[in-house]
């Protein structure tokens, strides 16, 4: 009979190992009651309760101190029509309100703007970094897209911020039609990790400049053309690439040589999906039409390992920039896939002169602690990611 007890004692204890850290801060409560469960001093924004201290994320965001103290915001319910630029130098964690934290399909919380930088109106002083709906970055001229990685040598720190989001939904909707870079999201000199959220556009949706890594746990990326790009570095886990078009390449990278030591920018995917977007315009054949990605320049790296590939995929895998300037410099560019799978898998298509297929031992090699520089990231939220 003593059998019982311990069995529901052990589910018990699995239960609680399995929930994330955030869960009863982040479930949604009575009036008056939903700061129950956060870690104390959380503060709280929402638009419909009385009882929050700000109505919008800007008004918390304006309310810290601008101090190497970490700070935690939980955002109610609603859709926020919002520019975000988180710019302190103490950690922040932004928790969107969710019943689930371990499910995007129920995330309550979106962000948006509308901004996208025209390529025909645009004046010589304007940047991609001022079309963003939200960026993660000390300040504007940081977050220059324009800079590259050019000027002082790159620092081995990986930032100075470090900020974490959780179940945000974020998107630019400037429409398609406006040709131009439209990004949701911008890192840069920061470290940012992000769990089950999603940021969506058309061009250049998400980018990370100069010292600046981003980690995702979860989540969604949606987009059409170089929908990933930048000079730092971004890492991917169980995250679902979403094209809504076929220009460019998912990933448009620019490596550097300004670095000593192991030089790791790029971007790594790792147990990830690529499929067609859900809204993308049903009108548009995806077929064998996306590009894993194409060489910003010719020190661009992207490394695919274990991802599912649906048929919107190139058969050649990697692509140049373009047919007269292809920005590929042999043991300089490196691109690589490991345990790809699915249709859109084609291993006597790939293009071998531009691309490697990499062993499992060789795929090894590039873990999170060899691209990080250190062993299990202090920036990153382990136990939410083991939790996830």
């Amino acid at each position: 009979m003593l059998l019982i007890p311990i069995i529901l004692a052990a589910i018990s204890v699995a239960t609680a190992k399995t929930k994330t850290p955030f869960a009863d801060c982040q479930a949604p409560k009575e009036q008056g009651h939903q700061l129950k469960g956060c870690p104390r001093g959380t503060i709280y924004v929402s638009q419909t309760d009385p009882q929050s201290q700000y109505g919008t994320i800007n008004g918390a965001l304006s309310s810290l101190p601008n101090d190497n103290s970490s700070q935690i915001i939980l955002i109610g319910s609603g859709s926020y029509h919002e520019v975000i630029n988180v710019t302190r130098s103490g950690g922040l964690t932004l928790l969107g309100m969710t019943d689930d934290p371990k499910k995007l399909s129920h995330n309550q919380v979106k962000i948006w703007n509308s901004s996208g930088t025209l390529t025909d109106v645009i004046s010589s002083d304007m940047d991609n970094a001022d079309a963003s709906v939200f960026t993660v970055s000390p300040n504007r001229a940081a977050t220059l897209v324009g800079t590259g990685p050019l000027g002082a040598p790159l620092q081995p720190d990986f930032g100075s911020v470090n900020f974490r989001a959780y179940n945000l939904n974020v998107s630019n909707r400037a429409i398609e039609a406006q040709t131009g870079p439209a990004a949701a999201l911008m890192v840069a000199y920061a470290n940012a990790s992000f769990y089950e959220c999603s940021f969506a556009s058309y061009q250049d949706t998400v980018f990370i400049g100069r010292n600046g890594s981003a980690y995702f746990e979860g989540g969604i990326l949606k987009g059409g053309t170089d929908y990933l790009y930048g000079f730092g570095t971004l890492w991917l886990s169980r995250t679902i690439l979403a094209s809504r078009g076929s220009g460019g390449g998912i990933t448009a990278w620019k490596g550097s040589t300004q670095w000593y030591g192991d030089n790791t920018f790029g971007v790594y995917v790792n147990d990830a999906k690529i499929v067609r977007a859900d809204d993308a315009l049903p009108s548009v054949d995806l077929t064998r039409s996306v590009s894993l990605g194409r060489p910003w320049n010719n020190q661009s790296r992207v490394i695919y390992k274990n991802t599912y590939m649906s048929d919107i995929v190139l058969p050649i895998g990697f692509t140049a920039w373009s047919s007269t300037d292809p920005r590929i410099f042999p043991n300089v560019t490196f691109y690589a896939e490991a345990g790809s799978y699915g249709p859109g898998w084609a291993p006597n298509a790939r293009n071998t002169t531009i691309e490697s297929i990499l062993t499992k031992s060789k795929a090894k090699e590039w873990s999170i602690e060899r691209v990080s520089g250190t062993s299990e990231p202090a920036w990153i939220d382990w136990e939410t990611v083991a939790a996830l």
